[in-house]
């Protein structure tokens, strides 16, 4: 199991609470900012599910594992990929932890027993979004970058927030347009780009 491969991760029981699980396996290994920031994005991706008739549940559950892998260092990740053969794009060559996303659907499926693929799928592309995205993939998306890991309101909120009110397409659309006119992209992935291409075009 993945988090056993790694001598500095502490790895506490779990009591099959998803959130106490989650909490627990964050803040033992110093990540509690990140625990507040899936707890917030739970709340977001709920309120999507309300709006759009999403199951709310899985996107709770979704948006509590997306960050999960962060107990995992960003060199690791990039060694324990490439270690298993991983397809890599130039963005997760440069930027190792992108591939966070990937990791923690790992987790997801190992460590807390999940195999509903409407869960999995949101969290293996919160980042990046792919093509093709389901509902719950560009709700999850969304809800990330609104209620963001960073200090303040993010500058792009109003911008996504009034396209959300029109469709899950349009915001997710717009926070990226956004990322690419202001130049905040570090560097494109393979699958943004695909995203952005896909959704420009429907």
């Amino acid at each position: 199991m993945i988090l056993n491969e790694f001598s500095y991760i502490a790895v506490p029981p779990r009591t099959g609470g998803l959130e106490e699980d989650v909490r627990a396996l964050l803040e033992a290994n110093g990540k509690d900012k990140t625990f507040r920031h899936v707890r917030d994005v739970a709340g977001a991706n709920a309120a999507i599910a309300a709006q759009y008739g999403l199951d709310a549940e899985k996107c709770r559950a979704a948006a509590l594992l997306h960050d999960i892998s962060a107990v995992i260092r960003p060199a690791d990740m990039l060694a324990w990929a490439q270690a298993r053969g991983y397809a890599l794009c130039e963005a997760e060559l440069q930027h190792p932890f992108l591939l966070h996303q990937r990791l923690s659907r790992v987790i997801a499926e190992t460590w807390f027993g999940v195999a509903d693929g409407e869960i999995l799928s949101p969290i293996e592309c919160h980042t990046t979004l792919k093509p093709n995205a389901a509902p719950g993939d560009m709700a999850l998306f969304i809800a990330d970058k609104l209620a963001w890991d960073q200090e303040g309101r993010p500058p792009f909120y109003d911008a996504v927030s009034e396209a959300l009110g029109r469709s899950l397409e349009a915001a997710s659309l717009a926070y990226m347009d956004y990322m690419e006119v202001s130049g905040l992209l570090l560097c494109p992935h393979s699958l943004w780009t695909a995203a952005r291409q896909w959704l420009r075009g429907r």
